[in-house]
């Protein structure tokens, strides 16, 4: 008799019920889910600070209304995200939910330590997601966009009183004596090279250096606009007041201590130099082309992965969790919570009339570039430092445009030159 209660007791303790375990005298035991959030890269503390405010005030939303479900947030920073995801993972203890820049996540992919989300269309179409079928895989999806990070312009109008609204403007303030910072790292430089009518060939060039498909071959005219945004990119370093950093971060710091009066920057980088800047501060989407055509700049994506280590009813309630950061609700607070965010959720209305803020960021994101979720097996840290150093070669003058040109294909071919 006994021996046939054991294995019953067994199947009881285990049975599913709700978001819960059924224990084994009907006590509903709790589905414990492992988060981990990467807080951003640099010094960015405000930043940081927003995203782990946010997400836990989700987190608890959640858990008062859904009491089966224990959620443990773990805050990462940018740069030991992946190295930290690698170390769990190879134990089994991987986190249940991931929530990251989409290059991480894609990288964690492609090393088969994230998994589908198993979320089909029909769960997700009323949420009517940003560029969800950038991750479709089969029927489901490798990750799902939760928040955008648009690029803008960000300076001091005690500084600026007439902002640049072309790249040529951008040149007439520098020779006016304004202080420009720009970046040298290449997705950072896509809005320029948009300028030129370059921006998709430089994506194509990215893609092939990290051994992605290129997506077709650079034609003649292709080159040819690609030479013209490296050219201008070293006649622009002669301005003594256009000024280039290795980072957007770089360029944060030195706006905030008054060494620079415009850069380009990430939305996330809004709060930070308002809390320095005050009133001063105005952003606005960044310059354009002669032709009048708008910038279109890299916009970050924030999105939700799935670890590989979760038992079933972890994942039915992490599809449960996510369905619910997802939602307008949850998307609307997110918005107003976090400074610099614009939801996924296209079903939540942005008030731009309400805030000059909103009102940048949505007109940078109508035009925005995303990448896609897929990382090739060049896409490491070694990559984009070549990448920042042939862009400095060029800027400082050490080599002409040309054999930067013939240096960046080399690369997307799988050779590297002398």
């Amino acid at each position: 008799m006994s021996r046939r209660l054991v294995p019953l007791a067994v199947v009881l303790a285990l049975a599913a019920f709700g978001s819960g375990c059924q224990g084994p005298f009907g006590r509903v035991l709790p589905v414990n889910l492992q988060v981990a959030v990467s807080a951003g890269a640099g010094a960015d503390s405000q930043t940081q600070k927003s995203l782990m405010q946010l997400t836990n005030q989700v987190a608890t939303e959640y858990m008062r209304n859904n009491p089966g479900v224990n959620l443990h947030m773990r805050f990462l920073p940018q740069g030991t995200l992946e190295s930290t995801m690698r170390q769990r993972s190879a134990f089994g203890a991987g986190a249940d939910l991931l929530i990251s820049r989409v290059e991480s996540a894609a990288r964690l992919d492609r090393d088969g330590l994230v998994t589908s989300t198993g979320l089909e269309l029909q769960q997700l179409a009323p949420l009517h997601l940003h560029d969800l079928d950038r991750f479709r895989r089969g029927r489901s999806y490798a990750a799902l966009p939760f928040l955008l990070q648009p690029s803008l312009a960000c300076y001091n109008r005690a500084r600026v009183p007439q902002p640049p609204r072309r790249l040529a403007d951008l040149e007439a303030l520098a020779a006016a004596g304004v202080r420009i910072g720009l970046p040298l790292e290449p997705e950072e430089l896509l809005w320029t090279a948009s300028a030129f009518a370059a921006d998709q060939p430089l994506l194509t060039l990215l893609r092939r250096i990290e051994g992605l498909p290129g997506g077709g071959t650079l034609t003649a005219d292709d080159d040819s606009r690609l030479l013209a945004w490296l050219q201008w990119l070293a006649r622009s370093n002669v301005q003594p007041n256009l000024i280039y950093a290795d980072t957007t971060d770089e360029l944060v710091d030195l706006l905030e201590q008054g060494r620079l009066d415009w850069i380009s920057c990430n939305a996330t980088s809004i709060l930070r130099l308002r809390a320095r800047l005050g009133p001063r501060l105005a952003v606005l989407p960044l310059p354009g082309g002669e032709d009048g055509s708008p910038a279109r700049a890299l916009a970050r994506f924030i999105v939700i992965s799935f670890g590989r280590d979760s038992t079933g009813d972890e994942r039915r309630a992490a599809q449960k969790f996510v369905l619910f950061m997802l939602n307008d609700y949850s998307q609307n607070n997110l918005m107003d919570r976090a400074v610099g965010n614009l939801p996924a959720n296209g079903n939540v209305i942005v008030p731009t009339k309400e805030s000059p803020d909103l009102s940048a960021m949505e007109a940078s994101l109508n035009n925005a570039i995303t990448l896609p979720f897929q990382a090739g097996p060049a896409s490491n840290a070694a990559t984009q430092e070549r990448l920042i150093h042939l862009l400095k070669q060029n800027v400082y003058g050490e080599w002409g445009p040309e054999r930067v040109l013939t240096d960046l294909k080399a690369m997307g071919a799988g050779r590297t030159q002398p």
